[in-house]
């Protein structure tokens, strides 16, 4: 656990990758000696965090591409989940995702779809979702299919 009760990266890479690496990138980064490590394999379960569109740090491929259409997400000091309706999805067509936040008190998941390079510019009042998922899809548009995004 990190400060103030918070999960540390590693915990969340452990639990989501099976070994706590500090990082989110892909393998290893030589900074004169000193090896950061990040994630070794492509991954089962995914990572996408809005830390990323803000240009704090870069999540690998190896994260973003996950084998199962699962993503954890952190975004506003908190982890949700997102994951593809389709076990075989393919990241360059409209993907249809289910997003869950338990602490955003929801009665029921919230039903998404992802259109790829709809030439979408985000801006800092888009939903965080949305600006998560972007990371992910560039210039994605994100459809709440009638649900008032959450922000």
């Amino acid at each position: 656990m990190a400060n103030h009760g918070y999960c540390a990266q590693e915990m969340v890479n452990l639990l989501a990758a099976g070994y706590a690496a500090s990082n989110v990138f892909n393998n290893t980064i030589d900074l004169g000696g000193k090896v950061l490590r990040g994630m070794k394999d492509p991954q089962q379960i995914g990572f996408l965090t809005l830390f990323e569109y803000y240009k704090n740090f870069e999540v690998g491929s190896y994260y973003k591409n996950p084998s199962t259409g699962v993503w954890v997400v952190c975004s506003e000091s908190h982890y949700s989940i997102l994951f593809s309706t389709k076990a075989n999805y393919k990241s360059d067509e409209v993907t249809h995702l289910v997003y869950y936040d338990g602490l955003g008190n929801q009665d029921a998941p919230y039903f998404l779809t992802v259109y790829p390079d709809s030439g979408v510019i985000s801006t800092d009042h888009d939903p965080p979702i949305d600006l998560c998922i972007r990371t992910r899809w560039k210039a994605a548009r994100v459809d709440w299919n009638g649900d008032e995004p959450l922000l």
